[in-house]
């Protein structure tokens, strides 16, 4: 923070003209402003080039020559992307006598390729985003002078504490990936001062030089929209976490934030009491901060909108990542091996061969002999008739047992081939190392990995699941019910799946296939109700995250469970009508449910509604993080 890392100070007495000052940072944090602020505070020039291109290496070698001469001071941005450069950068600055005025900047993510002979030499700080609501905001108040967060009108402070507050839960929320936010965006410095602009800019238009102006009068759109496409938004990828930021601007940046005791936050507590966390009531720097400092050091994941177990799938996901680090890091015992299994191989008719079998071998042959008796011998091509063969299920069908056949034949092939190496009988290739290095890692091997799962998976967990679709394919086989009733969870190509349904039943009604919508009914039991559409589809094994599903109300409810295994679900191609375009007039509560392929929620397959309760807004289940998944974590 500010008033822990003087850099002024550090530049003038303790660096010097031949190191280096290297900003080294985790995703959430840009050093470019620090550099920025204190060239304006110094009253330095700074020549900044971005590194990354061909142009970026010769205009940041004219700089620092032209720089070491007239002791002006260069920053050179995300070196981290020109790990190879920075090699040739290091003899050049050892080539140099610098000006005693010239002081050279970097910025970079914390990555190992970065030369160590460059960080012996340089000055090295490391920045990461503060962890917790209250250190973030924290550091993003005693960033901001108190003469601009104090300056008329003095509606801007509190619009600045509104801000700082949305930051830290965009950025605490990245702790909770894939809950808290699909992915890991880089929400930053960057953006915060960019927003601060934009309330700056807004707030400065409507007061026109005034002490105070009507709360009613703040162009609040404007800003929402600016934050939410474009400072903010312009990372985001994935239309529900749009959803998510746009329902805590709307929360947040509104006329009734100047009220006393607005609720930053209103949630129920572990004991189903309502709790309110409100913003304070003051209007300068310092007593926002001394609000700051009376928060609890103990935060809940509430804050954040997220169920209040939220730590459990946290700590969850950290050891997932953790044991598979470890696995990658196991030794390979195979080097001892290759020198007996060539041994071995030269003897191979000896009286003695079994005997002499070395551990490795031993544990392979293990391996192998149980998953080619637990393995499916293998899966016949489907039945092409006249009737079929104009079915978009029957293709999809079609490609999905060619894919299966194929990759249970190569596994096939593979565990004999390392039961041959394991008996003496074939010589390793590099091939078939990295099939047994990633076996005694029970880590999935690269050739056999051709359909998304999720990277915590391990080779048992995954031949376990790689079964269960095979033997969904053959059932599929000997029923001829091509997509009627399916674990969709269980296929290789999902998303192509719903294409199929799609054109199915466009091709059924004489629909347009651009007019149809997907729609959802959960039932008690397996089998298709009497109403159901001859196109409907039944998906079975399907997992809701962040919410259960209440059968007596027909509808989502809250749970402090972080997953629940939804009962069958009957999905139907509809026509659209324009009601159903129309989110405002929507009196049924029905909440548009994203649908992810895994846990991970890196592939979004679809979205289909679900009723809610009538009390409880869609911005709850958005926050919450309430989506559906194809399958359970393996």
């Amino acid at each position: 923070q500010k008033q822990e890392l003087d850099l002024s100070y550090i530049v003038e007495n303790e660096s010097n003209e031949n190191s280096p000052l290297l900003m080294a940072s985790m995703p959430g944090h840009d050093a470019v402003g620090l550099i920025d602020d204190l060239g304006a505070k110094m009253k330095k020039q700074i020549r900044s080039i971005a590194i990354g291109s061909p142009e970026g290496f010769e205009y940041a070698e004219k700089a620092i020559y032209s720089c070491t001469k007239s002791g002006g001071w260069v920053l050179l941005k995300n070196i981290h992307l020109a790990p190879q450069w920075l090699s040739k950068l290091e003899k050049k600055l050892h080539s140099l006598n610098p000006n005693k005025n010239f002081r050279l900047f970097m910025t970079s993510e914390i990555n190992p390729k970065l030369p160590s002979s460059l960080l012996r030499q340089s000055h090295i700080f490391s920045f990461q985003p503060p962890p917790g609501i209250k250190a973030n905001m924290l550091h993003t108040l005693q960033s901001i002078d108190q003469s601009r967060m104090e300056q008329k009108p003095r509606e801007r402070s509190r619009l600045y504490f509104m801000l700082a507050w949305f930051h830290a839960v965009t950025q605490e929320r990245l702790r909770y990936s894939p809950l808290g936010w699909s992915k890991m965006f880089e929400f930053g410095d960057t953006d915060k001062r960019c927003a601060l602009e934009t309330i700056d800019y807004w707030i400065d238009n409507v007061a026109q030089g005034r002490d105070n102006v009507n709360p009613e009068k703040i162009p609040w759109e404007a800003i929402r929209t600016l934050l939410g496409q474009s400072v903010y938004g312009g990372r985001i990828d994935n239309e529900f976490d749009q959803r998510l930021l746009d329902s805590f601007l709307k929360q947040l940046l509104q006329p009734k934030c100047f009220d006393l005791e607005f609720p930053l936050v209103e949630f129920k507590n572990s004991n189903n009491e309502i709790e309110k966390l409100n913003a304070p009531e003051g209007s300068t720097r310092r007593e926002f901060i001394s609000w700051i400092n009376s928060l609890p050091d103990n935060e809940n994941p509430a804050w954040l909108g997220l169920p209040n177990n939220s730590e459990i799938l946290l700590l969850i996901n950290q050891s997932k990542r953790m044991i598979v680090r470890f696995l990658k890091m196991q030794s390979i015992q195979m080097s001892d091996g290759d020198d007996d299994n060539s041994n071995s191989s030269n003897n191979i008719n000896s009286s003695n061969q079994k005997e002499t079998k070395p551990q490795w071998a031993i544990d392979l042959l293990k391996f192998v002999l149980t998953w080619e008796e637990l393995l499916p011998k293998e899966l016949k091509n489907l039945e092409i008739t006249a009737k079929s063969s104009n079915n978009p299920l029957f293709r999809f069908f079609e490609r999905e047992v060619s894919i299966g056949k194929n990759l249970l034949n190569k596994i096939h092939r593979d565990l004999n081939t390392l039961k041959n190496v394991a008996n003496g009988n074939q010589k390793q290739t590099n091939y078939i190392r990295s099939l047994m290095a990633s076996i005694n890692k029970a880590l999935i091997p690269s050739s056999w990995r051709i359909y998304s799962v999720s990277d915590s998976t391990s080779l048992s967990a995954w031949l376990v699941n790689f079964t269960k679709r095979i033997q969904q394919l053959q059932k599929i086989q000997e029923t001829k019910e091509y997509g009627t009733k399916v674990w969709m969870g269980g296929l290789f190509n999902p998303e192509a799946f719903m294409t199929a349904t799609r054109q199915s039943a466009a091709r059924a009604h004489s629909w347009s296939l651009e007019n149809l919508e997907l729609t959802a009914k959960v039932l008690e039991n397996n089998e298709f109700p009497n109403e159901s559409d001859e196109t409907s589809f039944i998906v079975s094994g399907l997992v809701l995250e962040a919410a259960s599903w209440n059968n007596e109300e027909n509808q989502l409810s809250t749970t402090r469970d972080m997953s629940y295994k939804m009962p069958p679900v009957l999905f139907t191609w509809k026509l659209k009508s324009e009601e159903d375009d129309n989110e405002e007039n929507n009196t049924n509560n029905e909440i548009l449910i994203p649908v992810y392929l895994n846990e991970m929620r890196l592939e979004l397959l679809f979205a289909v509604k679900l009723n809610g309760p009538s009390d409880l807004p869609s911005k709850y289940w958005y926050q919450r993080g309430v989506a559906l998944l194809t399958t359970r974590p393996m």
